[in-house]
């Protein structure tokens, strides 16, 4: 391809036939050594471009790419829904009923849920992180997902278990 370029052998092919000495190649090399740096860095940039726009906001590709980043050798990361249980009502508000669930020594509230277990988060998804990744990465998964994203989606980090 175009893009392929060995800069040695070209400053090698360069140079006429009766100057190629070991010093001369040698200080060919020398010259194009900042070239070939500069094109090393723009073949890697390309390569992360083109990765990117391989993947897109579908869960397989945003699980995949977060798995090739993060955790590429066991790849534990996934992704889930974010209505994670459906919230039961044990009446309506209209319907004004009292419900004691604790007797009048219990100063707490029972809580059948959690509020991000139910579907009352506005979640759209939910990453599961192992809790390794958690602790030392998180503001890279918060910039790797709001990359990959579509617009309007919200979703949250969790520890799996």
């Amino acid at each position: 391809m175009w893009f392929k370029i060995d800069w040695n052998i070209l400053a090698l092919d360069q140079i006429p036939i009766a100057l190629r000495k070991p010093s001369v190649s040698a200080v060919a090399q020398i010259v194009l050594k900042p070239l070939n740096d500069l094109y090393y860095k723009w073949y890697n940039w390309r390569i992360d471009n083109i990765y990117k726009l391989d993947h897109t906001s579908q869960i397989c590709y945003l699980r995949g790419s977060l798995n090739d980043k993060f955790d590429p050798v066991e790849r534990r990361i996934y992704i889930g829904n974010g209505l994670l249980f459906d919230t039961q009502y044990i009446f309506t508000e209209a319907e004004d009923i009292d419900v004691w669930l604790e007797t009048e020594s219990e100063d707490e509230t029972l809580w059948l849920r959690t509020e991000p277990e139910t579907a009352d988060t506005g979640l759209d998804f939910i990453v599961y992180v192992p809790e390794t990744i958690y602790n030392t990465q998180l503001d890279g998964l918060h910039a790797h997902i709001k990359f990959y994203k579509a617009g309007g989606k919200r979703y949250n980090i969790f520890i799996d278990e």
